[in-house]
């Protein structure tokens, strides 16, 4: 069976991957609030403001405490390299009211980017990014669906 697993064959560049980071870190601070992210991370805005203009790349234990803030918040540089978002070891169901209301907001936002008929490229980076934040909650409650039924997944 063929691997369709893409590895590049060089090393992506210090600009790519601050241009990478500065994606997924931009999309992370929108979703979760700049201040909220620095204190999840445990650094200052400052170091985030760096980040996103491009200034400075964090050190590696900065950029992988970002995970802990949003869990997307380093799939622009992971895909970089040819991977994918890595799993968590443990994933518990979400609370499934807090999932609920965030589903009946998506809801909402989608009805509303709706109402002229047309979906645009604004309104779509919009709902990727709310539906970005649900994954991991749906993810949870599947993950707990098949242990239930004894499915590896």
């Amino acid at each position: 069976m063929p691997d369709y697993h893409v590895r590049p064959n060089v090393a992506p560049s210090k600009s790519e991957v601050s241009g990478a980071l500065s994606v997924s870190w931009a999309r992370a601070a929108r979703s979760v609030g700049k201040g909220a992210m620095a204190d999840k991370i445990g650094t200052s805005t400052k170091t985030i403001d760096r980040a996103l203009t491009g200034e400075t790349v964090p050190e590696l234990h900065t950029a992988l405490a970002s995970l802990l803030s949003d869990e997307t918040a380093l799939d622009e540089v992971f895909a970089l390299y040819g991977l994918e978002r890595p799993r968590w070891k443990r994933s518990e169901a979400a609370n499934d009211l807090h999932t609920v209301s965030g589903l009946t907001g998506l809801a909402s936002q989608f009805c509303r980017a709706l109402e002229d008929g047309n979906r645009d490229h604004t309104e779509t980076l919009e709902l990727a990014d709310a539906i970005r934040l649900l994954m991991p909650a749906l993810t949870a409650i599947t993950g707990e669906a098949n242990r239930i039924r004894g499915v590896a997944a």
